[in-house]
């Protein structure tokens, strides 16, 4: 979120609030056109997208739901109300606020609803050509005038940012948002022979696969793989099946809290999903250590019948029948 919210700030203050970047979009603007365009379907898209959602998150749509209607809401509210462009271009044919572009709002909105909607593993399935396509709007305002470049750079990581923000991601894409917006500023400011459509598109697109890439995980999979637990704890010897239930609340391992597993008739399941043979706890080595250290105690599902691992040298050994 932080680098979203940075990417947006950091676009709208360079070429909104400096004469060398009001100059550099309005020289490179095209004649408005009046004509109009698919682009301005993106009503409909925002309705596909809530309905998608709806479909697919079923209980957990209102996040994506408060992205869309949140986004296409504060954009409006940010250019008409809040945000201002001072006069620092005398030569400037369009001269009102237009930061952040209603229309790329949306079209970002609508793909990345969507994408918080579906599971994980289909996060860059709607990503990729969701960003085609809202990439495409943004090149289709600009290209007809509508807007500048600043504008649907400022809309895609406004709802960039929402999004983050709705998930509690708050360290997700330190770097790339902000990157893209450096990027996109000093090709516009330094470059004016770049086209402004197709660098809105490709930045825009940019922010949009940005996102699928952290919700579909694929972001953190090296860190995953180096905190992947590496042993298996047994704490207890309860079989399937043998109508004993058992289980072990959240147990406090540093600053987090890990439900370890819970047992039933149909078997053990872990957080993760994973089942398991016996009463497991599938831990990291560093935390297995300081749990067994710490002391950890099991109650089962039979009276007055408990375990306890604290002072077992090899947090490993499982209990014998006895235990249980």
């Amino acid at each position: 979120m932080a680098g979203s919210l940075l990417g947006f700030l950091f676009t709208y203050f360079a070429l909104v609030w400096t004469s060398f970047g009001q100059k550099a979009e309005n020289a490179a603007l095209p004649e408005l056109s009046l004509q109009r365009s698919w682009a301005s379907n993106v009503d409909m898209a925002i309705l596909v997208a809530a309905v998608l959602v709806m479909l697919f998150a079923r209980t957990k749509s209102l996040p994506p739901l408060v992205l869309l209607g949140g986004s296409v809401l504060g954009a409006q509210v940010l250019k008409l109300y809040v945000l201002v462009r001072p006069p620092l271009d005398d030569d400037a044919v369009l001269v009102h606020n237009s930061f952040p572009s209603g229309h790329t709002t949306a079209a970002v909105a609508s793909v990345i609803a969507v994408t918080m909607a579906v599971p994980k593993r289909f996060a860059l399935v709607v990503a990729v050509p969701g960003a085609l396509g809202a990439g495409a709007v943004a090149a289709e305002t600009v290209s007809l005038g509508w807007h500048r470049f600043s504008d649907t750079l400022g809309a895609a990581l406004l709802v960039s940012t929402l999004a983050f923000l709705l998930l509690r991601k708050w360290t997700a894409g330190l770097l790339v948002p902000p990157v893209l917006a450096v990027g996109g500023v000093w090709l516009v400011v330094s470059h004016p022979q770049v086209t402004p459509p197709t660098l809105a598109g490709v930045v825009t697109a940019g922010v949009v696969l940005h996102f699928g890439w952290v919700v579909s995980g694929l972001g953190r999979r090296g860190d995953q793989d180096r905190s992947r637990p590496g042993s298996l704890v047994v704490i207890g010897g309860d079989q399937s099946g043998d109508g004993v239930q058992s289980g072990i609340r959240s147990v406090p391992l540093g600053g987090e809290h890990h439900l370890v597993t819970m047992h039933g008739a149909q078997g053990h399941q872990t957080q993760d999903t994973r089942r398991v043979n016996g009463f497991a706890a599938v831990l990291g080595d560093a935390d297995r250590d300081r749990l067994v250290r710490g002391g950890l105690r099991q109650q089962c599902g039979r009276p007055g019948v408990q375990s306890d691992l604290a002072g077992h040298g090899d947090p490993s050994l499982g209990h014998d029948g006895s235990s249980r």
